[in-house]
């Protein structure tokens, strides 16, 4: 940027001596060059302070890694590597075969618990008529111990025996004893259809709780576009075999960027920068072209000055006085960015409300740099 700064310079001063035909002599070469030194330091200090630019600006990718939820043998995986995707698009596919056998096991075992309530439902039916049965037969039995009991009080007189009277007895215990035992088996049955979760057999609402987790693990073996985006570098293959370690990932995917330019400036120009503020950017890849923007936000932190809790003492980062001040730069719309692929270089330039005069100066010198990315040359 002072290079080229220094070369408009000297251009103006060489246009100066030819139209005013200013004689080359030791007082006005020292003279243009002393006063070019003052001057043009005193504008770039001023300019690079108050409008700030930097060369270390990118157009951030944030990928996504793309980890199966189930396990097992990869049988298919997209062509459409590196090409547009829709949300929802496919990706690839896991061998569902046991998914499958797991959820058609499940459907079986529904139809035989919603099978055993119809039968539980006619078991109480039946437990409910012997009830009646029962107590029919021990008031009955009951009728007649008291009849051979009341018969009996007269010893002289009864027509009955003392083992008449037992038996009527125990066989009137046996009555009281068989209705509450159906009591007991109703009861029982009862509570077993009674077993009710969210209006619905116990057993039945756990195998189709079970149900749906099997389903879902059979829908997970088809892997599917997050959001639009890009499967780059699709080095999958079908017969790999995957596990379900988020530490290895089996596919990266690009989701469709926002544009926003993450750009680094010198920590000396933290004043100067603000939210709101108005930017320009321009890139390697669009040589002579210049974008507007807004600056976003300015990053609370410099991202060389993190630490983690460990059990050894730290000393400072020394990087972190080579790092800079990170803004996000939000790019007007422009059809032109299409063109770019995600992570893209650029310069970008930034203007605050201090000295607004020097603005036009960084403009021309960021469209001259601009121009300058038509030069292809190797380092």
């Amino acid at each position: 940027m002072e290079t080229l700064i220094l070369l408009l310079y000297a251009a103006i001063c060489i246009v100066i001596f030819k139209v005013f035909s200013i004689p080359l002599n030791k007082w006005s070469i020292p003279t243009a060059i002393l006063g070019g030194i003052l001057l043009l330091s005193a504008l770039i200090l001023t300019m690079n302070y108050n409008h700030p630019y930097t060369e270390r600006a990118q157009m951030i990718t944030v990928t996504v890694p793309i980890v199966p939820e189930v396990q097992g043998r990869v049988i298919k995986v997209t062509q459409n590597g590196n090409k547009l995707l829709k949300k929802g698009d496919f990706l690839f596919s896991i061998d569902p075969t046991v998914y499958q056998s797991r959820v058609d096991v499940i459907k079986g075992e529904i139809e035989s618990a919603e099978q055993n309530v119809k039968k539980l439902e006619a078991r109480l039916a039946s437990q409910s008529a012997d009830i009646e049965q029962y107590k029919a037969n021990r008031d009955l039995a009951l009728k007649d111990a008291n009849r051979y009991r009341d018969g009996s009080r007269n010893k002289m007189t009864s027509p009955f025996t003392d083992q008449e009277v037992v038996t009527a007895q125990q066989h009137y215990l046996s009555a009281q004893a068989q209705w509450r035992s159906a009591l007991a088996k109703r009861d029982q049955t009862a509570a077993q259809l009674d077993a009710m979760v969210n209006g619905e057999n116990a057993t039945v609402y756990k195998l189709k709780s079970s149900l749906k987790e099997a389903m879902y693990n059979l829908d997970k073996t088809v892997i599917r576009a997050p959001e639009d985006g890009y499967a780059t570098q699709v080095l999958l293959k079908p017969g790999m075999f995957l596990r379900t370690l988020p530490l290895r990932p089996a596919m990266v995917f690009v989701p469709k960027q926002s544009g926003d330019i993450y750009a680094a400036f010198r920590q000396n120009s933290a004043l100067r920068l603000s939210a709101g503020d108005k930017a320009e950017v321009v890139f390697d890849g669009l040589p002579g072209q210049v974008f507007s923007g807004t600056v976003k936000q300015i990053l609370p932190v410099v991202a060389n000055s993190s630490y983690q809790a460990q059990g050894n003492l730290q000393g400072i980062n020394q990087n972190a006085n080579l790092d800079g001040v990170y803004a996000d730069i939000v790019l007007d719309p422009n059809p032109d960015l299409e063109k770019l692929p995600s992570g893209s270089m650029a310069q970008a330039a930034v203007y605050s409300e201090h000295f607004e005069e020097l603005s036009i100066l960084r403009k021309i010198l960021l469209r001259m740099t601009s121009w300058t990315h038509y030069l292809y040359l190797d380092h």
